[in-house]
């Protein structure tokens, strides 16, 4: 394992500068030595459904919609807005529950996204499901930051876990419609999410690996309580960096991230040091075991209070 560590680190040192991201939207208090970020309107997220969801996933049953701001209609979307700029917000990650068909209902609020970017010049994040041809179309009308789907590679953890009635090839037809329109995605793929066991990682990893994508996010598995998976176990932080490792080896020149979602404590500070060890281009929410090894290793430190998937734009300003 040391030897692809120091393979998988080499290779991004060969396509990247010695520079790590470090992130901390609004969703999360976050106060360290090394950074203080107490402004929940500095990137929140919001959610177009309230705290509906039809799917109730067996991992989430709509738990993750609660720390998110509701919102009820286009107007009000907008007035969550102006709030975030008047408390000096960045911008936004917009999310919701999915309906039956694993979607996101973003439809009609389509033309408010358009007029925050226009007006209120904030960065906007789109979490969608799955996407339609109607729904790619209606984003490339919008100059949204990013727009970002979790990536699934088994039939049965889509069956099981997301009771949705749709298919790996479903997923993938989201990637390509989205890439079809000229929209920066930034898919994500969640480690452990077939009842904390490895099951279509892989598959997901050659998915996002064929696909023109703005950055690859991976998170991991969180029991949260009040699901029927608060008591499973997530995968150990060695497998975890498993997938990190074939993601940096599969795709050499793509920034890689380790996301917000992460089981948190002394696990993330665990998974935080093998993922840059493994060569990840930036991590939300990093731990100050994070932070003092990307200093011992010489790595220039940038930190944002804004959603990770962003590291493209930063990426892209500097090749």
């Amino acid at each position: 394992m040391r030897l692809l560590f120091k393979e998988a680190y080499n290779l991004r040192r060969k396509y990247f500068p010695d520079i790590i991201y470090f992130y901390a939207p609004g969703m999360v208090h976050f106060d360290t030595y090394f950074h203080k970020a107490v402004n929940p309107f500095r990137f929140p997220a919001l959610s177009i459904t309230g705290r509906m969801c039809h799917l109730n996933c067996e991992h989430c049953k709509g738990k993750l919609l609660e720390n998110m701001i509701p919102i009820k209609n286009p107007d009000d979307l907008l007035k969550v807005c102006l709030k975030i700029k008047k408390h000096g917000g960045k911008g936004c990650l917009i999310s919701g529950g999915s309906i039956k068909d694993g979607s996101v209902p973003l439809m009609k609020f389509i033309p408010a996204i358009k007029r925050v970017k226009e007006e209120l010049g904030l960065r906007v994040v789109i979490h969608t499901g799955l996407i339609s041809p109607k729904m790619a179309e209606a984003l490339a009308t919008v100059d949204v930051d990013g727009v970002m789907l979790d990536i699934i590679g088994s039939n049965e953890t889509i069956r099981k876990v997301y009771h949705l009635d749709r298919s790996v090839e479903d997923f993938e037809y989201s990637l390509i419609l989205l890439e079809q329109n000229g929209i920066p995605t930034i898919p994500h793929i969640v480690v452990g999410l077939h009842f904390g066991k490895l099951k279509g990682e892989k598959e997901a990893l050659k998915i996002v690996a064929r696909r023109r994508i703005a950055a690859l996010v991976i998170v991991v598995f969180m029991p949260l309580r009040g699901t029927p998976m608060e008591n499973i176990d997530p995968p150990s932080p060695i497998v975890v960096s498993k997938v990190m490792l074939a993601a940096r080896f599969l795709m050499p020149n793509t920034p890689l991230l380790l996301g917000c979602a992460c089981p948190r404590g002394p696990y993330k500070a665990s998974v935080d040091v093998l993922s840059i060890r493994a060569g990840v281009n930036g991590i939300a929410y990093p731990s100050e075991e994070a932070y003092n090894l990307a200093t011992k290793l010489g790595l220039k430190v940038k930190i944002y209070d804004e959603c990770c998937s962003l590291l493209w734009k930063e990426i892209t300003n500097l090749k």
